[in-house]
């Protein structure tokens, strides 16, 4: 696993540890079968009838969603695909991002959800505090041995 490049002088920070795909095998990116599972999945644990999803979600898209079309993105039928397009809409409905979670880590990605952006944010800033104090102290340091070699110079001189 290479390093992402960081240009010269800018701070890198990672907050959490990469998830990796196995990259070498075939389909590692086939997530049909776990994509249709984790949509039924949030309807079953958002304890509301397919209905009312599918009125929720039609509400907050002003498309036409049904609950047969929340039934064929959990079947194993070939051709009743989830459109990414619903995906804040199914979310909002299902009161869960698990499905925005799971597309993340397959991409290598991981969300925060309100407050836990704000800690991010404020671990970043203290990292960075960190990082800027070290690299002050290496330049006080250059410094003050420059410094002290151009005093034994000038003492070497007398």
């Amino acid at each position: 696993m290479s390093k992402p490049y960081t240009p010269p002088g800018q701070l890198q920070l990672n907050l959490f540890p990469p998830h990796e795909e196995p990259r070498d095998l075939p389909g590692y990116l086939d997530i049909d079968a776990q994509v249709r599972h984790l949509i039924g999945e949030m309807i079953r644990n958002a304890r509301k009838d397919r209905y009312i999803i599918a009125a929720e979600m039609t509400r907050a898209t002003g498309k036409d969603i049904t609950h047969h079309m929340l039934n064929g993105y959990t079947a194993a039928k070939e051709g009743n695909r989830f459109p990414l397009e619903f995906l804040p809409a199914f979310s909002a409905a299902c009161g869960s991002y698990d499905l925005l979670n799971f597309l993340a880590i397959k991409m290598g990605c991981q969300i925060l959800v309100g407050d836990e952006t704000e800690a991010a944010n404020l671990g970043r800033i203290e990292e960075l505090q960190e990082m800027l104090k070290k690299e002050k102290e290496k330049v006080l340091t250059r410094m003050n041995q420059k410094k002290r070699l151009l005093e034994m110079e000038g003492k070497e001189r007398r």
